[in-house]
C-alpha cells in the first residue's frame, strides 16, 4: 500500500494506458496491426527480444510514466542499469516458461485454460523461480555484489522472512491482471504485459528498497 500511495500517480498513468490500448485494439485499426508486428517480433526475435523488451519495461518505461505525471523520485544511472538487467533475464525466464506453459496447456483463452494457466504461474512459477529472482538478485545488489557479504545477508534475515513480503504483493498483483492478459487476443497479450509489468516494477523496486532500509 505504501509503494501504491508513493507512485499513485506513474502507476495510474500506466493503468490507463492499459484500459486505452485494448480499446485501441478492437476500435483503430491501426492499433491492431501495431499489436500484431510487436508479437511477430517477438516471435522473430526469440530470447534476445524478449530480454530487450522486458529491459525496457522494467527500466525505462516506468521512468518515463514518472517524468509524464511528475513523479520527483528516480534512480541513479547505475541502479537503472542493474535494474534493467535483473528485469530483462526476468523477460527471457518469462518467456521460455510462457512457451512451456502453451506446450502443455494450449493456447485458447477458454475460461478453462485462462484459469489453469493463472493457477500453475502463481502457484508455481511466482513462488519458486519469479520472486526468488528477484529476492536474490536485488540481495546481491545490497550485498555490493560481494559473495561473503551475500551469504552473509542470507544467514543475518531467514529467506523465507525476506521472499514473502514480495510474494504476498506478487500475489494481489499478478492474479487478477494474468487473468485479464491471459483471457486477450494473443496479438494483445504481449503488448499488455509489458506495461503491467512497467507498474509492478514500480512495486517491486520500492518494496526491496524499503526493505534494504529497514535492515540497514
Amino acid at each position: 500500500m505504501r509503494a501504491l500511495r508513493d507512485h499513485i500517480r506513474p502507476f495510474v498513468l500506466i493503468q490507463i494506458c492499459v484500459v486505452a490500448a485494448v480499446v485501441a485494439y478492437y476500435r483503430v485499426p491501426d492499433f491492431a496491426t501495431f499489436a500484431g508486428s510487436m508479437a511477430r517480433a517477438k516471435d522473430q526475435g526469440g530470447l534476445v527480444f524478449s530480454f530487450v523488451s522486458t529491459m525496457f519495461a522494467g527500466m525505462v518505461l516506468p521512468e518515463l510514466f514518472k517524468l509524464a505525471s511528475n513523479d520527483p523520485r528516480r534512480y541513479s544511472i547505475r541502479d537503472l542499469a542493474y535494474n534493467g538487467l535483473v528485469f530483462g533475464l526476468n523477460g527471457m525466464i518469462v518467456d521460455l516458461f510462457y512457451r512451456f506453459q502453451g506446450y502443455v496447456f494450449g493456447h485458447e483463452t477458454t475460461f478453462q485454460i485462462v484459469a489453469i494457466k493463472v493457477a500453475f504461474d502463481q502457484l508455481f512459477a511466482s513462488p519458486f523461480l519469479f520472486n526468488p529472482f528477484f529476492v536474490l538478485m536485488f540481495l546481491y545488489r545490497e550485498a555490493k555484489f560481494r559473495g561473503s557479504k551475500f551469504r552473509e545477508l542470507l544467514r543475518s534475515t531467514p529467506y523465507s522472512q525476506r521472499l514473502m513480503p514480495v510474494l504476498l504483493v506478487s500475489w494481489a498483483y499478478w492474479i487478477p491482471a494474468l487473468c485479464g492478459v491471459y483471457a486477450l487476443p494473443a496479438n494483445l497479450q504481449f503488448v499488455l504485459f509489458l506495461f503491467v509489468e512497467a507498474a509492478w516494477s514500480l512495486i517491486l523496486l520500492h518494496i526491496t528498497k524499503s526493505m534494504q532500509e529497514v535492515e540497514a
